[in-house]
């Protein structure tokens, strides 16, 4: 075997390094795909014509590649052939990326620079409680490793100097990470308690000498290494198998993958951004025109600002950016809000919200400049709060039967009750504060949940786990577990009056009486603006038909709230849930 200086096994991927001359020709050769839908082996040891070396090896993706003179390429395309086990070859496409500009009088990226107000991110309400961790990969020249404003870092790769240290020599990798951290509000000083990881893929010393090989690299890569999202910060106009089969290995992984639709001021074909699973971004200016040098064509999805974005840039310092690959940085920025504040919508999901939430621009609909419109951030996070109530609604509509939740009720001044639960599901409330303070974890201390966390929702935080160490909050409605009856005592304050304000569109909120009560009087007299009530059957773990206000029959908002539940209300208007010590 010729040209090997040495061999490197990492995560499934064989990468042998040539020393080949920049001027030489890479071949990608491909072995045919199988049934299982993977590929067929390639073998350890390929026989190699004269003057060829090896340049990287994926058995995972069902490759070799290859470096030669460009004078013999059709020769050894013919001699590989050749051999058993090739399907097919293919000249590397290249890729490249943009650039930035170091300002030495910028000295931080403020976070109300006109892009993000544009997108509405710097409206975006945050949950103070992160329901998962994140990872998000930057395929493109690595990252400043040490920028206050970019981090934390975790399991990248140098696919260009072949080791684990995907250092930024030229910057770009380093703004594309910035603005992701930027939007997610995450950088290295709360990096112990942070809900994003970025991931840098070094696929280019510059943006100038990147390639289609080791994009598929990158790309399946990261996949192992657990990205969520997948930024895809360059591109080129030759298609590549390579690339086609990582996309569809991530896809399959369920990653989200978003790439730059180009710089160009074209309409040609440009890869990866035109492939079907990847999110396709161009830029606007400030004017909301699309900017001068975006791309264009029925593959663009969205557009996003990509003109004079501050960004951190290498030893500390900030850049000025401008291209296609900035906007595509604020829509991975944005689809890592909502993957973080919704961890249970898919990739699917997320770029489907993204585009029917996006400010319409141009022609009504959807068209070649402005793809679906301009990211909007505060509608995109709207939208998945409202389809992550909607999942969670219909999640409740199967399980196993149960008897009925029963309590011990008391008059109005008794402050110890009682509360039954069942096997499975109960949707619960208290309608006062517990006089004893206990937190949540020594009320439930004797429920076992079977490994199932205490769940409450937040609005626009969406559903978040119970902090086990405060005590339940009046009115809030939990999701709690059992995996068989138990009684859970309850003392409570009843000399304290308790509010809960909800909001326009759905809230889980919690019955304010201590007896059954018609459901047209769940709010005060001068509170009329609910729409309509949900409430859990615990007996069959589904939802009962909805009480609807002003209704009569199956609808009737005459049928009974029970004490001690939490139901979900939805509001015309907002309005306030009240419990006075007097009731």
């Amino acid at each position: 075997m010729m040209g090997f200086i040495g061999i490197l096994l990492f995560c499934g991927l064989f990468i042998q390094v040539s020393g080949a001359d920049s001027d030489e020709v890479r071949l990608i050769v491909y072995a045919a795909p199988n049934e299982t839908g993977g590929y067929e082996p390639v073998p350890p040891d390929v026989p190699l014509p004269e003057n060829v070396t090896y340049s990287l090896r994926s058995p995972l993706l069902g490759f070799v590649a290859v470096d030669t003179d460009p004078n013999e390429t059709e020769y050894v395309t013919n001699e590989l052939l050749n051999l058993p086990w090739v399907h097919e070859i293919e000249q590397d496409a290249q890729r490249k990326s943009g650039s930035v500009t170091k300002d030495d009088q910028i000295i931080n990226s403020s976070p109300d620079q006109w892009a993000l107000v544009r997108t509405g991110v710097d409206t975006v309400r945050r949950s103070g409680l992160n329901t998962s961790v994140l990872k998000v990969a930057v395929i493109s020249t690595g990252v400043d490793l040490s920028h206050p404003d970019v981090g934390p870092i975790d399991q990248g790769y140098d696919w260009a100097g072949q080791d684990s240290r995907p250092e930024d020599a030229d910057g770009y990798g380093t703004a594309l990470c910035g603005v992701i951290s930027l939007i997610a509000g995450n950088v290295s000083q709360n990096s112990t308690n942070s809900s994003l990881v970025l991931i840098p893929e070094r696929i280019g010393v510059t943006g100038n000498d990147m390639s289609a090989s080791r994009s598929a690299l990158a790309i399946a890569h990261a996949t192992d290494a657990g990205a969520d999202i997948i930024l895809m910060g360059y591109g080129g106009t030759e298609p590549s198998r390579a690339e086609d089969r990582a996309i569809a290995y991530a896809k399959d992984h369920g990653v989200l993958l978003i790439a730059p639709a180009g710089d160009e001021d074209s309409n040609a074909m440009h890869y990866p951004s035109d492939h079907f699973d990847v999110l396709s971004v161009g830029s606007v200016a400030k004017t909301d025109g699309l900017s001068y040098f975006s791309n264009y064509g029925i593959y663009n999805e969205l557009v996003a600002p990509g003109e004079d974005i501050i960004t951190p840039c290498l030893n500390t310092s900030y850049c000025r950016g401008t291209g296609t690959g900035f906007a595509a940085a604020e829509v991975a920025g944005v689809a890592a809000l909502i993957k973080n504040g919704y961890p249970g919508l898919t990739s699917a999901e997320i770029r489907s919200l993204l585009q029917s939430s996006a400010t319409d621009l141009g022609r009504t609909g959807r068209d070649i400049y402005y793809g679906y419109g301009l990211l909007n951030a505060p509608a995109a996070m709207k939208a998945a709060e409202d389809l992550t109530l909607q999942k969670t609604l219909i999640a409740f509509n199967s399980g196993t039967g149960s008897r009925e939740m029963r309590r011990t009720l008391g008059s109005g001044n008794t402050t110890l009750h009682e509360l039954q639960l069942v096997p499975g599901w109960n949707f619960v409330s208290i309608p006062a504060p517990l006089r004893s303070q206990k937190t949540c974890r020594d009320l439930f201390s004797k429920v076992n949940t079977d490994g199932h966390t205490i769940w409450t929702y937040k609005g626009i935080g969406g559903w978040i786990a119970q902090n086990p160490e405060i005590s339940p909050a009046p009115l809030d409605g939990l999701l709690v577990y059992s995996d068989a009856p138990v009684s859970v005592p309850l003392v409570l304050n009843m000399n304290s009056n308790s509010t809960k304000p909800v909001e326009k569109g759905w809230n889980l909120a919690g019955s304010p009486f201590l007896k059954e009560i018609p459901a047209r009087d769940i709010l005060s007299p001068n509170e009329s603006s609910w729409v309509s009530i949900l409430p859990f059957n615990v007996s069959t773990q589904q939802y009962d038909p909805a009480i609807i206000s002003g209704a009569e029959g199956r609808f009737s908002d005459t049928r009974n709230i029970s004490p001690f539940t939490s139901f979900w209300i939805f509001m015309d208007t907002n309005g306030t849930f009240i419990r006075s010590s007097e009731v």
